[in-house]
């Protein structure tokens, strides 16, 4: 399973999410790995856009959020379907400071 997982660190005071963990399958699709980086890093605007609130959501409401459809911010690869659940962690049992991810790309019809 950690072939499909993500954690973001939670940024503060206005600095980003920043990629803390990706799996292999994930890399794979993106093309690099992204960890260290800015959690929208390469995406068009319009879906870092979407991405960030997906993440405000989840430390804002401090409950998970879940997500399908096609995989707009990998434009060679938009065709793809996708799943995903985001869920909020907090290291002092307070504040969110991590979003621990999981996510699935259909079969790639194209291999």
């Amino acid at each position: 399973m950690l072939s499909d997982v993500m954690i973001w660190n939670v940024g503060r005071d206005g600095e980003p999410y920043t990629i803390r963990l990706v799996g292999d399958n994930i890399v794979r699709f993106v093309g690099r790995n992204n960890t260290g980086l800015p959690a929208t890093i390469g995406m068009p605007d319009n879906i870092a856009a979407v991405m960030n609130a997906v993440l405000d959501e989840v430390v804002r409401s401090r409950a998970p959020r879940f997500r399908t459809g096609k995989a707009l911010w990998h434009q060679e690869k938009s065709y793809r379907e996708f799943e995903a659940c985001y869920l909020p962690l907090s290291t002092d049992g307070q504040s969110i400071d991590m979003i621990f991810g999981g996510v699935t790309f259909d079969t790639d019809p194209k291999s």
